[in-house]
């Protein structure tokens, strides 16, 4: 078996960060380009005048000092937030554009402040334009090369084949001690019919009241001494000696066997559509990496201490 790359791990965990990312943006490559406004005209007014926006918006949902808030950026707000913000009603999406209004007021002041031109906030910004572009990339790719129909069929039935087995219906009585499940079980032998009201009476466990019964399940989601003791029992048959497990001394009575029954196609299509993506998309990195020149150099501790540890370091300093 040949040793795991040391990149591999990481492309896992950024393939899914970009699978995620990407589905709020499905709308931007759509963005219309904005045609330029006339410039205004001289005046001799002494009034100040608001300069006119830089471009026109046929139908803003607000104008904030002269600059429009197109209804595309209404849509996309509302479609980013992913179904939290609704606007099916008029006070709804009145309160969306108050909400916008605010956030222009903000970049507005913010360019007052001509933050744009702060160190520390083109940082962000590059970072934003970096997952921003990268996203771009993964949705393009994947809307190119969505999974075949035929391929979400082929994993849907490897992953049947995986599921076959048998359902099991049953009912337990829970002690804690092997003799007291022994009585139980002496009981049993003289009136089985009486399991469900020994239940009720002796077992310490939740399903008592409603005498021992654990409804359908599967052997893998039961500890393994109770599925194999299970699977070793017939229908209608109750365990003639006690089953030992983490929780204590189980008298179990199997009440039925079945197939286990798979989910349909339509239950599982999601997930495998997104698993054949995350697929997709990692075979996509691979290739990308592989045609790259990479050189990863290694970062000392003392370049990049936690915040909590700096700040120590400052304070050791001042005193």
């Amino acid at each position: 078996m040949n040793k795991p790359n040391k990149l591999t791990f990481p492309l896992l965990a950024l393939s899914s960060a970009l699978l995620l990312s990407t589905s709020v943006l499905a709308a931007d490559d759509k963005k219309p380009e904005a045609a330029s406004a006339p410039a205004a005209p001289a005046t001799a007014s002494a009034t100040p005048v608001v300069a006119p926006p830089a471009f026109t918006v046929p139908d803003p949902v607000a104008v904030v000092n002269g600059t429009p808030i197109p209804k595309m950026t209404f849509d996309q707000y509302a479609q980013r937030m992913g179904g939290r913000v609704k606007t099916d009603t008029p006070e709804a999406s009145k309160a969306l554009v108050e909400q916008l209004v605010m956030e222009e007021l903000l970049v507005q002041e913010a360019n007052k402040q001509k933050l744009t031109d702060s160190p520390e906030i083109k940082q962000q910004l590059a970072m934003v334009e970096r997952s921003l572009l990268a996203s771009t990339v993964v949705r393009r790719m994947l809307s190119e090369s969505a999974p075949s129909e035929d391929a979400i069929k082929k994993e849907y039935e490897t992953a049947v084949a995986a599921m076959k087995g048998k359902e099991y219906k049953a009912a337990h009585i829970l002690v804690d001690a092997e003799d007291k499940a022994k009585e139980i079980i002496v009981e049993l032998k003289k009136d089985s019919s009486k399991f469900a009201e020994l239940a009720k009476a002796k077992s310490s466990d939740g399903s008592a009241a409603n005498g021992g019964d654990l409804g359908w399940f599967t052997p893998s989601m039961m500890v393994p001494p109770f599925a194999q003791a299970v699977a070793k029992m017939e229908k209608g048959k109750f365990s003639e000696e006690p089953v030992q497990t983490p929780f204590g001394w189980h008298v179990i009575l199997l009440e039925d066997i079945r197939d286990a029954t798979p989910p349909s196609l339509d239950e599982l299509k999601p997930q495998i559509q997104q698993m054949l993506q995350s697929k997709m998309l990692n075979d996509y990195l691979e290739k990308l990496k592989s045609g790259a020149k990479i050189e990863v150099t290694e970062i000392k501790v003392s370049e990049a201490k936690p915040a909590a540890a700096a700040k120590e370091a400052v304070k050791e300093e001042k005193k």
